[in-house]
């Protein structure tokens, strides 16, 4: 359907993700100028740069920390050269939760990067994994189509595997805001509950941030999104006072938070 409707650029995202209440009213405004920045666009009517410049912009994921976990995240593992090394845009975000409550690997990998406080980058891609939400261009959209889903014998049965090989081995031009701006939602598996063995099965990066995001009642690297049910709405009148001082006024109404204010 992207395909057919005329439009340069489309969002895909997963149907479990969750994401901060000021994403429309200051996240994408703030993400468009970095990349506008990032791939030198003049033109103000070329919202998220120069279309031509990327294939895909990695909005949501569960980590590109530039390599496997397995082989280390943070100081001593990660240094400022690395970032340096790729085409790049730090930009201040103030709707970041505060370092010490980000996912225990992202915190470490800022640290290590010499990232600001409460700021973000754009970065090309190195190892982004999980599609939880991405923005593509027409282009990229008909390669997907075409070439990457075309293959009969697949060699990356996961389609983030894929993706991501596309971005590192197939010329795609890949570029990840991180931290990410969509995450997916925690949530009971029902083979967990069956075996009553929840955190045995979780994968790796959402069982280091387990016991964080129970604790905080966020998702990982949100600081006010939608997981905790306190913005769920059953009438009309409740609808009209959530749109209009959470998603207009950018107001955490929930327990014991303060309300943020953009």
């Amino acid at each position: 359907r992207f395909l057919e409707s005329g439009l340069e650029t489309a969002l895909i995202l997963e149907d479990d993700v969750d994401w901060d209440i000021r994403l429309r009213t200051v996240q994408v405004p703030q993400i468009a100028a970095a990349t506008r920045t990032l791939f030198r666009s003049a033109s103000a009517s070329e919202y998220y740069g120069n279309s031509s410049a990327w294939d895909l912009l990695w909005l949501g994921h569960c980590g590109d920390w530039f390599q496997t976990i397995d082989k280390g995240i943070g100081p001593g593992h990660h240094f400022p050269s690395n970032l340096t090394a790729l085409d790049h845009k730090i930009f201040r975000d103030s709707t970041l939760p505060d370092r010490p409550d980000l996912h225990p690997y992202t915190k470490s990998f800022l640290d290590a990067l010499e990232i600001p406080e409460k700021s973000r980058v754009v970065h090309r891609s190195r190892l982004p994994l999980c599609t939880f939400g991405y923005a593509i261009t027409r282009s990229s959209a008909r390669w997907i189509i075409e070439d990457l889903a075309s293959v009969q014998s697949p060699p990356d049965p996961a389609y983030d595997m894929a993706v991501m090989h596309g971005c590192r081995r197939r010329g795609m031009r890949c570029y990840t805001v991180n931290p990410e701006v969509f995450h997916h939602v925690m949530g009971d598996s029902l083979i967990a509950v069956a075996d009553a063995k929840e955190e045995v099965h979780l994968p790796p990066v959402d069982a280091e941030a387990l016991a964080q995001s129970r604790s905080r009642k966020e998702t990982s690297n949100i600081d006010c999104g939608f997981w905790s049910g306190d913005f769920d709405f059953q009438d009309e009148q409740r609808l009209s006072m959530l749109r209009e001082e959470v998603g207009r006024k950018g107001q955490c109404l929930k327990p014991d938070r303060y309300q943020v204010r953009t």
